[in-house]
């Protein structure tokens, strides 16, 4: 008890009503809900912890997170590199707490209560003057973002660049579909078209097949899913996917590909401004693109640094091997898609050879996220 907070997890009954219980908080996005947690709990096999602050015997904040085991360390993420989380952190009422009194009871009440050794929360809500006090580091987590404007579809579209709407009656005149599609066998197209971008780019994909299967499947369940793809005039050739959330009038990008051979085309505008249309269609004021790309400015989006990972290690040591972990995944990932895609060249890569290769080299990788 600090400050009359108390900290405490939250009850079975809480935890599985707990979408309901952070409804009244302002700043919850879908990363917050139970779906999105279970999806991160079925993926990567940690336990999720649902914390609760109470003041005054009202619960005036959440904290959802998850506690996974590295070897011989306990790191608790909210969340952690490597989960394809574009945020979480705390769920709260400002006018009712502080960042001083959610964040001084924390690092002590996970050390004790769960083992933690080592700490990640990614807010943009969070006081950094208390958060630096109490330890934590932090650093900005780039984004790129832009306003939508339900009920005025002209004014987002003129925000657009002339390229992306150009490249949007491109598509009309070229006769390309967009469906909305959330039945199982898309995952199957989605997933293939992420490798292969992310190969053709020298990268190797970041994350397993069972990644994508849980976020579709959990977003699909919790009615917040939006996923899209665009076909040829033969309403069968899909040459573009994309997944997308709308939740709290966010809407949200996870993740969205293209055919190389289909580029001429460009159907990620047409693909993009139709699933923005449907946002707007169920209230969305806000699209989040989730990360860097100068090709995410083209909808009128600027980039934004307000979100912080906050880093707080119980051993000085653990912070300086948490970074040296990071610089060197990043390096070994770039090495692994540049070999991938030499393979993906050869005649024998599409014999079968990369599917043999692939599984060695992702485990490095699981390791390291």
């Amino acid at each position: 008890m600090r400050s009359g907070v108390n900290l405490r997890e939250a009850t079975p009954a809480e935890a599985a009503e707990w979408d309901k219980l952070i409804t009244g908080f302002g700043n919850r996005r879908i990363t917050h809900t139970l779906a999105w947690l279970r999806s991160l709990e079925n993926t990567f096999g940690g336990q999720v912890v649902f914390l609760v602050y109470e003041k005054d015997n009202e619960i005036v904040a959440c904290l959802p997170g998850m506690v996974v085991n590295f070897a011989f360390l306990r790191l608790f993420g909210s969340p952690l590199p490597g989960w394809q989380s574009v945020s979480m952190g705390p769920v709260f009422d400002p006018k009712s707490i502080s960042s001083d009194e959610m964040i001084s009871p924390l690092a002590e009440y996970l050390e004790n209560n769960h083992g933690v050794h080592h700490i990640e929360v990614m807010s943009n809500c969070l006081d950094a003057s208390v958060m630096k006090e109490k330890g934590f580091r932090g650093r900005p987590e780039y984004t790129f973002q832009t306003s939508l404007c339900p009920g005025d579809e002209l004014r987002v579209l003129a925000a657009m660049t002339v390229n992306a709407r150009r490249n949007i009656k491109r598509g009309e005149k070229l006769g390309l579909q967009v469906k909305f599609r959330d039945d199982d066998d898309f995952i199957d197209e989605v997933y293939d078209q992420i490798t292969e971008v992310f190969i053709r780019g020298g990268n190797v994909v970041p994350f397993r097949k069972k990644r994508v299967v849980e976020f579709f499947l959990n977003m699909r369940s919790s009615g917040n899913l939006l996923s899209a793809g665009a076909y040829l005039p033969d309403n069968e050739t899909c040459i573009a996917t994309g997944l997308f959330t709308a939740f709290n009038k966010e809407l949200t990008l996870w993740m969205w590909t293209h055919r190389t051979q289909y580029r001429w085309f460009r159907p990620t505008e047409i693909m993009t401004w139709a699933v923005m249309r449907k946002a707007m269609q169920f209230g969305c004021e806000s699209f989040d693109l989730m990360g860097r790309g100068d090709f995410k400015a083209k909808f009128g989006a600027s980039m934004k640094g307000d979100k912080i990972r906050w880093v707080r290690s119980r051993y000085r040591w653990l912070t300086v091997a948490r970074d040296a972990a990071e610089t060197f995944h990043r390096l070994q990932q770039s090495a692994r898609g540049k070999y991938a895609r030499r393979l993906l060249d050869r005649k024998d890569a599409r014999n079968g050879a990369l599917d043999r290769y692939l599984p060695g080299l992702f485990v490095l990788n699981a390791l390291l996220i």
